[in-house]
């Protein structure tokens, strides 16, 4: 919950830790030749950790006790925050009239936190996901859709037309880049399955004295995407999209 966590995230975790209840109960089984005895393993156990207890080995009954305490802990706990979350959202918590307000702040700042950690974590958000979809970076919130780590945009959504706004320096250069190469990535993909070669033009209509520096990282981003030939134009490359053909084109960058 310090983390900003939705409910459903520790649903997930209480589900994922099912598995070690499942290994304590087929230990109990082949331990105890029951089902009956298994189901009050849990309650001997307990019973049983008193003596540890008294002995200063209080370590030993939370180890034994660990395959259900912590399973029920996460749905506990998921629970709670959801009717917390319930409570603040619909005013009916809080000592304040400004309480939601200032829960829901506290709640951003803990989740870009979060997503900022994954999208900077080694490998988190690749350039392909499975199902040829483009990761574009840590999911923030979810309003409508169910909450994912990281955000992803299908192959084929990059074939009809975006608009992304946002304050300057918060990043929409960087997704771009992002976008350009990850469609090049899942094109190249399909090209070997049999389509066309793909073919991406980039018109920098800003301009700017850092645009050879964007055009650069672009350039090595694409590279490592697996485009064979990258231009920038004018610099490097002559290309008059009005004579040439579609299926002459190489694959460039122009800006």
């Amino acid at each position: 919950m310090l983390r900003g966590w939705p409910p459903a995230r520790l649903y997930r975790a209480a589900a994922a830790s099912l598995a070690l209840t499942a290994v304590y109960l087929l230990a109990g089984a082949a331990r105890q030749r029951g089902w009956r005895a298994v189901a009050l393993a849990p309650v001997r156990d307990w019973a049983h950790g008193w003596d540890h207890t008294t002995a200063g080995l209080a370590y030993r009954t939370f180890l034994m006790l660990v395959p259900i305490t912590v399973p029920a802990g996460f749905a506990l706990a998921a629970l709670l925050w959801a009717w917390r979350i319930y409570a603040i959202t619909s005013g009916i918590g809080g000592r304040m009239a400004s309480a939601p307000i200032t829960f829901d702040a506290r709640q951003w700042k803990r989740q870009v936190r979060a997503a900022k950690g994954r999208t900077a974590a080694p490998g988190a958000v690749p350039l392909l996901g499975a199902g040829r979809r483009i990761p574009v970076g840590g999911t923030i919130r979810t309003v409508g859709h169910r909450w994912r780590p990281v955000f992803t945009v299908p192959f084929s959504a990059c074939a009809r037309h975006m608009v992304i706004v946002g304050a300057t320096g918060c990043g929409k250069t960087n997704l771009m880049i992002r976008l350009w190469a990850g469609w090049y990535t899942a094109a190249s993909a399909a090209a070997r399955s049999g389509g066309r070669r793909p073919l991406l033009v980039v018109l920098d209509c800003k301009g700017g004295p850092d645009a050879r520096t964007k055009a650069n990282r672009t350039r090595r981003l694409l590279h490592g995407a697996g485009a064979r030939r990258v231009a920038i134009w004018p610099d490097e490359a002559r290309l008059s999209c009005g004579t040439s053909r579609p299926r002459t084109w190489p694959s460039c960058s122009t800006r």
